[in-house]
């Protein structure tokens, strides 16, 4: 009877209705795809990570790290189709934190609130004019520890008020997370695919491919994963960047590999539109995580924001997007910390073991991109776990340790085995120690940076999610430490990690603030025809005082068809030199044509891509530093006649095979000729000889 009745009812129902459902169906079906796309990437960055690792203790090669990938995602696809015929995609569990903006008291705000949105807002104007002006950056940090601190106690106060919701049981028709209308979903999949395909047009070519995607080339030219020198010579001298936690380079390698393709071609020309389109969704998911209501306006505003935030320097959000995606490290930044703060929130409302399953995966995809991640991935794991701390403990704890514990103790045994990196911070690098410079980098100056700043103070305060103001609000905080005079110069001279704390601010979540910034400003809008107004007139600001980060200003060029990013004039003379070497060979050129070479194969070596990259090998007697830093003067600028004795006996020592160096270079050219070299390869740009 009950059958029979249903099915009278649905045939009597309007059609409209029937519509109505069939169309929020499909929405929550087109939401649920997305995420799922999202939570795949993860999957296969997490496994390799552990397959990649297994593969270096136990030495084996890409035979076997493709056969162990397969066998972990095949497991991992009959449990997930396991899961789903027991539980369907119902949510299982209580939902612990209320996930409506509204308070469930009707208490009116305390004074104590009041204060410190008080204190908060007009910490944070300070702060954000400062930075505007690029001065007094001690009186920065603080105001904006003041502002983070009242924020994030006004986010702390809201929550308690506000209680623990009762358990609820909703399917994911019901679920308040697919209550989004469907232009929310179409503006994140055209902007996701318009700014995939332009990433495949944009040029910038990056110095730290030397390493990565040689690396990469390796695997492809070798079918291993080394754990030695690959740049200066054949497994010879220690790793530049040591132990090699990050599995995303060999990732490349393997699928070129098994392409039959060449490295450059996976990392420049697969990956940015995967990425991008990826991280594109993420930053979407993250904002419908927030329950933001205008999330096309908020998305739309993030997008813009790292459009326009081109400029000077390199560690500014907009110019670690797009424009150079195909580095693990900014893919960290673009895709991963977004979605470990989707499950982060995820996990706040319900703690079960499938969720802190997900903070476990993410934590492991997360070192797979990058070494970043070990001391990132723990703040935000703190920060995700803080609201939780207030009435579960146990499972705050749990939380933290289920996405910390992957990047912690890839952390222990990198300090176990004496990690080193590249840099020697202490004898270059002093000037990154200064928070007035990596924060000027960070957010550069004029209205863009005082937006910025506003809206990443405003975030504990502007936050639709409860629980999420209070994450926002501790990872500020955090920020705002690294911009304390001497902390990170403190903090490098206890545990080595110093420079590299600017990307603490990754954690900040600097694009998504902006963007709910400006839809606050659409929501709170009392009449209709006014709510983009605001989101409009910010929009024109940052398009004003910004840069666009695809423009030659930026140092970037837009050329069709898609290419490798490597400029178009140093890959044709690297082939060239290439060709005319022997397998063995050692190459003496220029930087950029040094790096070409060495992104484009490993079967020759170059006698110095990179100077700094030879300090960490300077007291090795074998690898002759003296006479490759003589080496590298000669090719990068004109040498002072009275040292030409001593580049002589450095292209003897070195057993120099192949010189290239500028047409334009005649005089160095003609010195080259008269130690025996002969014209062997010529380009529009450059010649090289060989003995």
């Amino acid at each position: 009877m009950e059958w029979g009745a249903q099915v009278t009812r649905t045939l009597l129902s309007p059609p409209v209705a029937f519509t109505q459902r069939e169309g929020r169906l499909g929405l929550a079906r087109l939401i649920r795809g997305c995420e799922t796309v999202l939570d795949l990437a993860v999957v296969v960055l997490a496994t390799w990570t552990v397959v990649y690792h297994i593969c270096l203790l136990m030495r084996l090669g890409v035979p076997w790290a493709v056969g162990l990938e397969v066998f972990a995602l095949a497991g991992w696809g009959s449990l997930s189709w396991r899961r789903h015929q027991r539980f369907g995609d119902a949510p299982r569990g209580p939902e612990l934190i209320s996930t409506s903006s509204a308070s469930t008291a009707r208490t009116d705000p305390l004074t104590a609130e009041r204060i410190l949105v008080a204190v908060a807002v007009a910490s944070g104007a300070a702060a954000a004019v400062l930075v505007a002006v690029n001065a007094i950056w001690p009186a920065v940090a603080g105001l904006w520890l003041t502002a983070a601190v009242a924020g994030t106690v006004w986010a702390l106060l809201r929550l308690r008020r506000a209680g623990i919701a009762e358990p609820t049981q909703q399917g994911v028709e019901h679920n308040p997370r697919t209550e989004q209308s469907t232009g929310a979903v179409v503006v994140a999949l055209a902007w996701a695919t318009a700014l995939a395909v332009l990433s495949l047009f944009t040029l910038w070519p990056n110095p730290d491919d030397l390493y990565y995607v040689n690396l990469s080339q390796w695997v492809v030219d070798h079918g291993t994963f080394p754990l030695r020198d690959t740049i200066f010579s054949d497994l010879v001298f220690p790793m530049s960047t040591w132990p090699p936690m990050a599995s995303y380079d060999a990732f490349a390698g393997t699928l070129a590999r098994l392409s039959g393709v060449h490295a450059a071609t996976v990392v420049y020309i697969f990956v940015p539109p995967v990425a991008t389109f990826l991280s594109v969704l993420a930053l979407w998911r993250l904002l419908r995580a927030w329950r933001v209501k205008e999330i096309g306006v908020a998305l739309s505003l993030s997008l813009v924001f790292l459009l326009f935030d081109g400029g000077p320097g390199y560690a500014a959000p907009g110019n670690l997007f797009l424009i150079r995606i195909w580095q693990g490290k900014v893919i960290l930044l673009c895709l991963m910390v977004p979605i470990l703060l989707v499950y982060a929130l995820r996990y706040v409302e319900r703690p079960t073991r499938s969720h802190a399953g997900w903070l476990f995966a993410g934590g492991v995809a997360a070192v797979g991109l990058s070494t970043t991640a070990m001391f990132l991935v723990p703040l935000i794991a703190l920060a995700g776990a803080a609201p939780l701390c207030l009435r579960r403990p146990g499972q705050a704890l749990q939380g933290f340790l289920a996405m910390s514990a992957y990047p912690l103790a890839a952390g222990v045994v990198t300090v176990a085995v004496g990690g080193r990196s590249a840099d020697l911070f202490e004898s270059r690098f002093l000037f990154r120690f200064d928070p007035a410079w990596f924060g000027h980098q960070i957010f550069r100056d004029g209205p863009l940076a005082a937006i910025a700043v506003v809206a990443v103070l405003a975030g504990a305060l502007l936050v639709p999610h409860r629980a999420a103001r209070v994450t926002t609000g501790v990872l500020t905080i955090i920020t705002g430490l690294t911009f304390v005079p001497g902390v990170t110069h403190l903090s490098y001279d206890l545990v080595g990690l110093g420079p590299t704390l600017w990307r603490v601010s990754w954690v900040a979540s600097i694009a998504a603030l902006v963007g709910v910034f400006g839809a606050q400003i659409a929501t709170y809008t009392p009449r209709r025809r006014l709510k983009l107004a605001g989101p409009l007139a910010l929009t024109v600001v940052l398009v004003l005082s910004g840069m666009p980060i695809w423009s030659e200003s930026n140092g970037v060029t837009v050329k069709a068809p898609p290419h490798w990013q490597r400029g178009p004039e140093s890959v044709v003379s690297a082939q060239r030199a290439i060709d005319a070497a022997h397998p063995g060979d050692v190459i003496l050129a220029p930087q950029e044509l040094s790096i070409t070479i060495d992104v484009l194969t490993t079967k020759v070596k170059t006698v110095a891509p990179r100077d700094y990259f030879m300090d960490y090998l300077r007291d090795d007697p074998d690898f002759h530093y003296t006479e490759r830093l003589t080496l590298v003067n000669f090719a990068n600028r004109l040498i002072d006649r009275a040292n030409k004795p001593e580049v002589v006996r450095a292209l003897t020592l070195l057993d120099v095979d192949e010189v290239c160096l500028p047409i334009a270079a005649r005089e160095r050219i003609r010195f080259v000729r008269a130690q025996g070299y002969r014209p062997a390869t010529r380009s529009a740009w450059d010649v090289c000889l060989t003995r």
